[in-house]
């Protein structure tokens, strides 16, 4: 966790709109979360690749945000990142074990966390577990972020492997051979967390009296992926797995066979990836670029399981220290590291602070360049988010997205970014997210297809829509501010397009 002078002399108010782009926009978050990685991006991804984003900026209204960067500053750490990787895809495959080495690091150290303690430590020995975690975490994104930064958001690293494909195969081959090149070998996080809530239907089944010691045993493993940043809806617990189970059984599907088709449909895209490398001749570098990309999806997965525990763990630390500040938990949320410190080291009073705090929750503006920070509140930041927040149009009648996985439906959308959410997902509709997260899943099974704003072949919607067979366009930037629960529309997840049929 590195200290960073305040920005006084920095000058937003000229802003201009065409100079950024809407990077990601997350409902339910907490500001002292994202802190840490809008300061990796400008300070700490040097570390690993040799280069910062120059500026990032983000606006926060109560606990949801927008975060930008400047449109030609992304475009160039994309191309710088891909580059490395094309040149030396060595560096390629040690970003993935770096991001594995790094999520293990930090799941291994929130697992110290003990929550029941937490009252008996000193202001000292609870600093110390703050930054411990930060400074771990902040080292996770200096690798772990450079998956998303050179896909995410110009779609690089997809681009170049489909040109490389365009001189091997016919354009309408193009995205069929890609899905097939990206299979990964290893399975993530998701995929094993699914296997083993199907291991939890057939002993259900076949050997009742074990039942519950295998569900604790499950709820050990993944009982926090429903957590995400606040916690808003808890965690899993062992009704909720009787539940799902009864749920199974009931739709009349069979879990044995379930398990044993989905492994030999794995089985059969690994055969069907070696059989494609050697049918267009493949080289051996060409072929390890298509396996660091298939990988970033494991990866990508891996870090964002270690990132809901850690969130889990770490929201019993801020817990506490509302407690000791007497403050409310959601101001917690918007105190910056040197600030923790300094009410821990009792250096600054909850009374100077607790305006300056109700100011950031209301509305606030958060600024970065490397070593620097500026926090920007009231009628200065919303002017400053007005300039970037431009209205989309309402007589969009297609939108266009990248591939995650094929196929096409048609259907009734339900606008899904949350738990709460869920309740009016019926089987057949089609979900639009934001962006997916773990927490939605259960709505995501019964889609006819997914459609996202955000996201690259690493985002979450990219990884389930393929596990799941469903169709899926992810990055179309507007989807869930185009469409709204009720339109119908069709997807062709070939192509990548969306079209609305009915606006009713």
């Amino acid at each position: 966790m590195s200290t960073k002078k305040l920005i006084n002399n920095t000058n937003l108010a000229n802003i201009k709109e065409n100079d950024w782009m809407l990077a990601e926009d997350i409902p339910n978050i907490n500001f002292n979360f994202c802190q840490i990685w809008l300061t990796s991006f400008t300070n700490d991804l040097s570390k690993a690749c040799g280069r910062n984003y120059k500026k990032v900026l983000s606006v926060h209204q109560g606990l949801d945000m927008k975060f930008y960067y400047e449109k030609d500053d992304s475009a160039e750490f994309s191309k710088f990142v891909l580059n490395k990787i094309i040149k030396n895809p060595q560096f390629g495959k040690k970003m993935n074990n770096e991001i594995i080495k790094g999520s293990d690091k930090l799941k291994k150290y929130s697992m110290k966390l003990k929550p029941e303690l937490l009252y008996k430590l000193s202001n000292k020995e609870l600093l110390k577990i703050y930054q411990d975690l930060d400074k771990i975490h902040t080292d996770l994104y200096s690798w772990g972020w450079l998956p998303n930064a050179v896909d995410i958001f110009q779609n690089d690293f997809t681009n170049f492997l489909k040109q490389l494909l365009r001189k091997k195969l016919d354009e309408n081959q193009i995205n069929q051979a890609l899905m097939v090149l990206t299979v990964s070998d290893k399975k993530s996080i998701l995929q094993k967390e699914h296997e083993s809530f199907l291991n939890l239907v057939l002993i259900s089944q076949t050997n009742h009296g074990k039942l519950k010691a295998v569900i604790n045993n499950h709820l050990k493993k993944y009982f926090y992926l429903k957590f995400l940043w606040l916690g808003n809806d808890g965690v899993y617990d062992y009704n909720y797995y009787v539940n799902e189970i009864n749920k199974f059984i009931k739709s009349g599907e069979r879990a044995r066979e379930l398990l044993k088709k989905e492994e030999k449909i794995f089985k059969e895209a690994l055969r069907q990836r070696k059989k494609i490398i050697k049918k267009i001749k493949l080289s051996k570098k060409e072929v390890n670029l298509f396996d660091i990309y298939a990988n970033f999806a494991v990866t990508k997965a891996y870090r964002r399981d270690a990132q809901i525990y850690w969130s889990y763990k770490s929201d019993f630390l801020l817990s506490e220290f509302a407690k000791r500040f007497n403050l409310p938990k959601k101001l917690i949320y918007f105190l910056l590291p040197n600030e923790i410190e300094n009410l821990l080291r009792n250096k600054i009073s909850v009374k100077q602070l607790k305006k300056e705090l109700i100011k950031r929750y209301k509305f606030m503006v958060y600024y970065t360049v490397k070593g620097k920070e500026k926090i920007i509140t009231g009628a200065s930041a919303r002017q400053i988010a007005k300039v970037l927040d431009k209205e989309e149009k309402s007589d969009i009648k297609e939108l266009v997205g990248q591939t995650a996985c094929m196929g096409k439906a048609k259907g009734r959308v339900k606008i899904i970014n949350s738990a709460s959410d869920m309740k009016k997902m019926e089987k057949g509709d089609i979900l639009v997210s934001i962006a997916t997260n773990p927490d939605i899943v259960t709505a995501m099974k019964i889609a006819a297809a997914i459609i996202t704003e955000q996201g690259g072949i690493t985002s979450h919607a990219a990884i389930v829509s393929r596990e799941l067979r469903i169709p899926c366009i992810i990055g179309t930037k507007v989807a869930t501010k185009v469409l709204h629960d009720g339109n119908i529309i069709e997807v062709d997840a070939d192509k990548g397009t969306v079209k609305i049929i009915n606006k009713k």
